[in-house]
């Protein structure tokens, strides 16, 4: 079972975007978790990650996409999961 992560900030407006274009293509059975990179354990998680601006998004712990993410790239990114 995969596990879809998105990295974001309160402030972020793109973060919300993505975010909702996540919700409505993730496959069934994915585990999708939100992850606030700015504050506490999210912070730490991100770092260790290498996040270097948001949104961004780990896929089974490695990162994937950052910064800039369009509808094509999430789809594309879950894509090859679901033929995994």
């Amino acid at each position: 079972m995969s596990l879809v992560e998105l990295y974001y900030s309160d402030t972020c407006a793109d973060c919300h975007k993505v975010r909702t274009i996540l919700i409505e293509l993730l496959p069934k059975g994915i585990t999708f978790k939100e992850v606030n990179a700015m504050q506490g354990e999210g912070f730490e998680r991100a770092k260790h990650l290498g996040v270097s601006s948001v949104p961004a998004i780990a896929l089974d712990g490695e990162l994937m996409l950052v910064g800039r993410i369009d509808r094509d790239d999430i789809k594309y990114l879950l894509d090859t999961i679901t033929k995994a």
